[in-house]
């Protein structure tokens, strides 16, 4: 055999090979399935379903797409610098103008920082999240569905959503003639952990699943103590906004009739809040101050308000007019100058910065 012809069909077999590895390794199998990549990228545009800029809230979101049974570019990565987002990584069209769905986390879609039991492929998307009272973090979400590069023209818009309920407490002076502040407000028995699954028709939407497992209590110390309005009609706010699962808490059932300690309410995982204050009266303290002006006792209330919502900056008023003891009792002043009646919670659902565009059963128990 000629020896050029030979040395040609070897440099022709080596060169299939190589073609062949080159498929291969352009390929991204789940199973035993092949997929081919286009050499079009996917340009993902990131929003917030509200009116803040979304690079005011996050740096950075992770991006996972599943066309049919295959991942597509598992947690690219984006991130926020200099006024624009980068993407970290690429996703890629597929060849023949198939489908991806797009779900984004503002962290990592895998186990660890606050998330267990993670679940991303073609049948389920969903993942659990624990709130950390002592590190609160938003969470926020978006997807997009049955996308194709010629209806999307190549860009897909992804609208992040928050996730989690935002309340937040004030408190309007209910009580003649008195002075009353507060240094602390303590929630006990909040569901930390829920399961969150996105919808699978809906882009940008999803449900929480209840996790009646895990507990936590949420505690803000105020840098000055918030002084109550006297005029008994003005509400003051006595904390910053907090991150919680949405959820409905399980309200602790004392009455002045029947009282329940708070021991048992721990027991029951039953929620009350704890104000710690003072109340004066012509120069001398009602409650609070036992051994130092520095010291605020603590009030309890019932608490049960129902979060179902994400995204919603929800105020929480309270009317001051007294409150329980821990063993459930209606607490009375030192002065023995009368027992002061007990209020309930009155929930407030107009928003303080609206978003109009959500949906305020988006999130549903």
């Amino acid at each position: 055999m000629n020896k050029a012809l030979c040395y040609n069909c070897i440099v022709g077999d080596l060169l299939a090979f190589l073609l062949l590895l080159t498929s291969c390794s352009n390929s991204t199998g789940l199973d035993d399935k092949m997929y081919v990549e286009s050499e079009h990228l996917v340009k993902i545009i990131p929003g917030l379903k509200s009116r803040a800029g979304l690079g005011d809230v996050m740096s950075d979101f992770y991006v996972t797409g599943i066309s049919g049974r295959l991942i597509r570019g598992k947690n690219t990565h984006y991130y926020y610098s200099n006024g624009e987002w980068i993407a970290g990584g690429s996703i890629v069209w597929p060849t023949d103008d198939g489908q991806i769905n797009f779900y984004a986390l503002s962290q990592p879609y895998l186990d660890g920082d606050g998330i267990s039991n993670s679940k991303i492929n073609s049948s389920n998307q969903y993942f659990t999240f624990t709130c950390d009272p002592d590190n609160p973090r938003d969470l926020l979400y978006s997807s997009a569905l049955n996308a194709t590069e010629s209806t999307m023209k190549g860009e897909v818009q992804l609208n992040f959503a928050y996730a989690l309920a935002y309340p937040y407490f004030t408190c309007v002076q209910a009580i003649d003639d008195v002075t009353v502040n507060i240094k602390e407000i303590i929630v006990h028995n909040i569901e930390s952990m829920g399961t969150f699954t996105f919808d699978k028709s809906i882009a940008s939407y999803g449900a929480w699943t209840e996790i009646d497992t895990a507990y936590a209590t949420y505690r803000q110390v105020l840098e000055t103590p918030v002084t109550l309005n006297t005029d008994q009609t003005t509400a003051v706010t006595i904390s910053e906004k907090w991150k919680w699962i949405p959820q409905k808490p399980k309200k602790w059932t004392t009455t002045a009739d029947n009282p329940v300690p708070i021991t048992t309410a721990d027991e029951n995982h039953e929620c009350y809040v704890e104000l710690k204050c003072q109340i004066i009266k012509d120069g001398s303290y009602l409650w609070g101050a036992a051994s130092g002006e520095n010291e605020y006792e603590s009030v309890y209330y019932p608490f049960g308000t129902n979060f179902n919502s994400q995204a919603y900056q929800r105020a929480i008023k309270l009317k001051f007019t007294g409150g329980y003891l821990s063993d459930g009792t209606p607490f009375k002043p030192h002065s023995g100058s009368g027992q002061f009646t007990v209020a309930e919670w009155i929930t407030i659902d107009a928003l303080v910065d609206p978003w109009e565009e959500m949906d305020p059963e988006d999130l549903i128990f």
